[in-house]
């Protein structure tokens, strides 16, 4: 018999109270931990069907010990057969949001339980989290059961754990042992007779409280066990004890059964141990109904009750007998399942690896490199790399150049996974491996697999291995690509004569071999090679063609990145309206290309519009988010890119103390150029008014003219270095600037390349620069233009300051105007959250309220003026004549400066 849920009353009251939340539109995270055996299954199958009588829709699904479910199963309860439906999957984003639309019915709220989870493969760990991060108000409760024991996780739930319970809404219920009297009501109902106090002390004290152990014990006792003979040690004595009083037949088949892992095939096993599947019909049902085994939900399945049923079963098999079944194990699923042999790859390389002791590992190696390549293509990235770490195990008499091919495979799942230290560790070893065998189509091979990242280390390894490869003999088709790749290496590096032409070698390579992949390679690198202000017009070509390249071959990354040089390119010339459009296009990319450097790019692309167009605190919502997105992976694009932005939103929001410090120092070897690192602090130092500090980094770059400005960084530098020289007086150095940046005139200030950011247009640069040199004509006219264009683009914080810096330059000469400038502008700087220019604008304002006097008789008139008097109404109001009122209020207006009565208004209600 079976004994009822005893002893959990409390914890079930919770799980029902969590469950009523998320009917309520509060969703829940809950995971129910404790040792194995301790209960939580038979918890969350009560929990279950209490939902069910609720009304409440349930799915479940189960974690295998074993790694040899295909990637993602864990969500199969929730897809159904949906893998394969609508729209093909080619992102990760993508499939994880089909996961979270079907795990959300919209109508009747849902229960799903994940049993087991610490089992669970990486990736459907990862579209796990990505659900629960997406869960706002939708009616859905999770419960995941876990063993507490770390060594008993996969490095996939040790890896998310951590995250999943950071969660809002996340609950962890610890399970322990059941108090003695709930221990002495197990027994006793498993036994199915009474236990005295005193044996069922005995057993608590060896259990704990375990309510799985208590069952075992109880079965004994149910089945004959002497109570007033010693009891086992341990429980898998217990077990062993219920298997030897099997009949032969059902122990062999329960020990073929145990190398197959918790659940397996009853057509398997039989072939295990060379007996047709039905005649060991009869041992499944000997085995079941003394609760060692129960049906799975496959047909045709059996699984373990427990996992100590299975490690009892399976720890005195001797080593030949493992071996023998192994390789039968291999053998039949080969044989029963010929068209489906990709869903079983993984059991077929664990099956060959165990038997590959016998001295044969050419198959262990074949299948786990099969089932690695398809792991890739399902965009489970983690479970990929494991299983290429298994063929790579196996590899040892391998040919050197399969195994650095399997290495390499390695690296390129590991790059695609965020870890970047193993692919290039794995990398370097294939690349060992080709020197040695003077292999030149394996080193160009090696060569292509990493790409250049901006770590100067990273970066010079893979310029040697391309250099290395392209002195070989290998076909033009390799050659282009490695021409590709060495430019963007040789960019990264700062080398731009040689990737100038390297990549115009390249391109001509690609037009030749005629192969898309080749040309794509081809146009990335000339598009590195062309982020100089020079190359404008090319680099718009260059991005159509890439958006052309994608959609013809229909590879969303493809697409994505010409969507990105598109923005960047849009930046350039202003059209804000135009990014706009590119997002949505790019947003459909990313959600089809996955991967966490994808996201990161749509991210910072995000996090660029909303500063160009002022929504600051957005802009530093998604910028962070991006940045924690790559500090994930270990990517150092991430902090640099950082840093850029907030500089720019610290420009018109106020500058941050982390925009005035040095990066960390594991910075310090990305940083491509020393421009990055003294301009990026030393322009938020000055606007801090920090000018020691900031002349100081500011002038150990030497003179500006001798300056070496890669071509990405050249609009950068010359405004946020004017604009540092500015802020300390250097003329010469601000006239320099000037010079160089005044043949850009018409075009607009942006980072580029990933480190997104927009400063405005030249114009605004100009004036400013025009106006610390004195030429008030060129600056009023410049930031007039400025304003002009900032308003017509809708970049509403440069607007404002081209507005502010006008008022300040015309404020002596024309005070109504700049007062009327002023007060337009500063409610809009206030609702930006503008506060240094808030503070200007007010100063402007004040400046000229306080040096300005009204006679008493002209203060009437002008609080007239404010109610909306006409000069017939203050005549008569004031007892004068209409003409007299009339000569008033144009003395009014010539001493306020300003145009017209509204702006009389305007002037009495700032002063009181």
């Amino acid at each position: 018999m079976t004994s009822g849920l005893i002893g959990r009353d409390r914890e079930l009251a919770d799980l029902l109270r969590r469950l009523d939340e998320a009917v309520g539109g509060t969703p829940q995270l809950v995971t129910c931990s404790g040792e194995p055996g301790i209960g939580k299954t038979r918890l969350m199958t009560e929990l279950t069907g209490l939902a069910r009588r609720r009304g409440v829709r349930t799915l479940w699904s189960r974690a295998m010990e074993l790694p040899d479910a295909p990637p993602f199963r864990l969500w199969q309860p929730v897809l159904g057969d949906g893998f394969g439906e609508g729209e093909p999957i080619s992102g990760r984003a993508a499939l994880f949001e089909r996961f979270a639309a079907r795990l959300d019915s919209g109508v009747t709220p849902t229960l799903f339980v994940i049993d087991d989870v610490q089992w669970a493969d990486e990736p459907s760990l990862l579209g796990l989290l990505h659900v629960v991060r997406q869960l706002r108000t939708q009616r859905i409760l999770v419960c995941v059961t876990e063993r507490d024991a770390v060594a008993d996780a996969a490095p996939g739930w040790r890896m998310v754990k951590a995250d999943l319970l950071r969660e809002a809404g996340s609950r962890t219920i610890q399970l322990t042992g059941l108090t003695p009297a709930a221990a002495a009501a197990c027994l006793a109902a498993e036994a199915g007779r009474p236990v005295t106090d005193e044996l069922a002390a005995r057993i608590h004290a060896m259990t704990a409280g375990n309510p799985f152990y208590l069952r075992e014990f109880g079965r004994a006792l149910r089945d004959g066990a002497d109570p007033e003979l010693p009891l086992p040690a341990t429980l898998r004595q217990v077990i062993q004890g219920r298997v030897a009083r099997l009949s032969p037949r059902a122990q062999e088949f329960l020990r073929a059964a145990s190398i197959m892992g918790d659940q397996f095939a009853i057509a398997v096993v039989a072939r295990l141990i060379g007996r047709p599947a039905a005649e060991c019909l009869s041992a499944v049902d000997e085995a079941a109904a003394t609760g060692l085994l129960t049906t799975a939900t496959e047909p045709g399945s059996m699984r373990f009750a427990h996992a100590l049923v299975k490690e009892a079963l399976r720890e005195g098999l001797p080593l030949q007998q493992r071996v023998v079944w192994h390789t039968r194990a291999a053998d039949a699923i080969e044989a029963l399942y010929p068209d489906a042999l990709d869903a079983f790859s993984a059991g077929l390389a664990r099956h060959y690896a165990e038997a590959a002791i016998a001295g044969d590992r050419e198959p262990a190696r074949r299948w786990a490199r099969r089932a690695g390549d398809l792991a890739l293509r399902e965009l489970a990235f983690e479970e990929a790399v494991r299983l290429y770490g298994l063929a790579v195990a196996n590899a040892d008499d391998a040919a050197p150049g399969e195994r650095s091919r399997t290495l390499l495979a390695r690296a390129t799942a590991s790059q695609r996974a965020g870890d970047l230290a193993a692919a290039r560790a794995d990398c370097s070893a294939a690349v060992a491996v080709a020197r040695r065998v003077n292999d030149a189509a394996l080193r160009a091979e090696c060569a292509l697999v990493l790409e250049p990242i901006g770590d100067r280390a990273w970066d010079r390894d893979i310029h040697a291995w391309c250099a290395e490869a392209l002195a070989g003999d290998i076909p033009d088709l390799l050659r282009a690509r490695l021409l590709a790749r060495l430019t963007e290496a040789a960019v990264y590096l700062g080398q731009l004569d040689e990737a100038s032409e390297t990549s115009g070698a390249a391109m001509a390579l690609a037009e030749s071999v005629a192969d898309d992949e080749t040309r794509v390679a081809a146009l990335r690198a000339r598009q590195l090679a062309c982020t100089g202000p020079e190359h404008r017009d090319e680099y718009a070509v260059l991005a159509a063609e890439m958006v052309a390249a994608g959609v013809r071959t229909g590879n969303a990354a493809t697409e994505m990145w010409g969507h990105l040089w598109t923005i960047d390119s849009l930046w350039t010339r202003g059209a804000i309206g135009g990014v706009a459009t590119e997002l949505s296009r790019l947003r459909w990319c990313v959600r089809h290309t996955g991967g966490p450097m994808a996201n990161w790019h749509l991210l910072i692309a995000e996090a660029t519009f909303a500063q160009g167009r002022g929504d600051l605190a957005e802009a530093a919502r998604l910028g962070e988010q991006a940045y924690r997105l790559a500090e994930s992976i270990g990517h150092p694009a991430g902090e640099g890119a950082y840093r850029a932005l907030l500089t720019v939103i610290g420009h018109h929001g106020g500058q941050l103390d982390i925009t005035c410090t040095p990066p960390p120092t594991r910075m310090s070897g990305e940083v491509r150029n020393a421009l990055f690192a003294a301009l990026g602090i030393a322009f938020p130092l000055v606007e801090r008014g920090r000018l020691q500090e900031g002349e100081s980094l500011y002038r150990s770059l030497g003179p500006p003219r001798q300056w070496e400005i890669p071509p990405y960084f050249v609009l950068n530098a010359l405004v946020t270095g004017g604009a540092v020289a500015t802020a300390l007086g250097a003329v010469g150095d601000i006239r320099y600037f000037a010079d160089r940046l005044r043949e850009h005139r018409g075009f607009h200030v942006a980072g580029t390349g990933g480190s997104g950011h927009y400063l405005g247009p030249v114009e605004l640069w100009l004036g400013k620069f025009a106006a610390a040199l004195g030429d008030t004509d060129a600056a009023e006219s410049d930031l007039r233009t400025a304003g002009r264009i900032c308003r017509d683009i809708g970049a509403r914080c440069f607007a404002v300051e081209a507005d502010c810096e006008l008022a300040e330059l015309v404020s002596a000469d024309a005070p109504g105007e700049a007062i009327a400038l002023a007060d337009a502008a500063l409610p809009l700087a206030e609702s930006y959250g503008m506060a240094p220019w808030v503070r200007r604008l007010r100063t402007i304002i004040g400046a000229h309220t306080r040096s300005t006097t009204l006679s008493p008789r002209e203060l009437e008139v002008a609080e007239l003026i404010a109610t909306g008097a006409t000069n017939r109404d203050i005549a008569r109001t004031l007892t004068i004549s209409e003409r007299t009122a009339q000569n008033h209020v144009q003395h009014i207006l010539t001493k306020l400066g300003v145009d017209n009565r509204g702006q009389i208004a305007a002037w009495m209600r700032r002063s009181g």
